[in-house]
């Protein structure tokens, strides 16, 4: 288990680490990258960055769950569990979009894709990232269909699985292909396109 310093400061160090990882990540992908690249860029010895981590794979980790729009569907407020579901899938897809294309994680983004296509494992991605928040989604659907908000016969997993797919592909049209019909669209246009096209075979009509 990595120890870390007692000394003040210890959360604001973890945060730079992190930040320098996803730059080095970024710019020389997961496979690539060393520790000592991550040390340099963050202006510390590598020694340091195993009082904070274990490996290269567990600073991985933190920056997904940290840096990637995973922190949102983590820290959901119980308010946000009882919004109505256009309210609450319009701000959370918003939020996800926002942080999706921010410049470090779209860099990322691009850079671990070529690393799958060139036959780089990254085993942590479909362990931490797209099932977690389809669990999410699905929890929050099954809720609102047992609230009577959503059609008996919604299926959750499914609904999950449709729109994340949809938003990935749009960012993938985006970012990747640079598409400029998607290119267009602002980040609440897109999320309304989505939901102008799932909600309606969703939500039971207002009584």
């Amino acid at each position: 288990m990595a120890r870390r310093p007692k000394a003040e400061g210890t959360e604001d160090r973890r945060e730079q680490i992190i930040d320098a990882a996803l730059r080095v990540f970024a710019r020389k992908g997961f496979a690539r990258a060393t520790n000592k690249d991550i040390a340099r860029e963050a202006g510390i010895t590598p020694g340091l960055i195993y009082y904070y981590f274990a490996d290269k794979e567990a600073l991985l980790q933190a920056v997904i769950e940290s840096r990637s729009p995973l922190r949102l569907f983590a820290q959901l407020e119980p308010a946000q569990w009882d919004a109505p579901p256009p309210e609450f899938l319009h701000a959370i897809l918003c939020q996800a979009l926002n942080i999706i294309e921010s410049e470090q994680v779209i860099s990322l983004i691009r850079t671990v894709l070529s690393e799958l296509l060139h036959g780089e494992e990254i085993p942590l991605l479909p362990r931490l990232f797209l099932p977690r928040i389809i669990d999410v989604l699905q929890r929050y659907l099954r809720l609102q269909r047992e609230r009577g908000a959503l059609h008996a016969e919604v299926e959750p997993e499914a609904v999950a699985q449709v729109l994340l797919s949809a938003m990935m592909g749009l960012v993938m049209r985006r970012q990747v292909l640079r598409d400029d019909s998607v290119l267009r669209y602002s980040h609440e246009e897109l999320v309304a396109l989505v939901l102008k096209t799932v909600l309606p075979g969703l939500l039971l009509p207002s009584r």
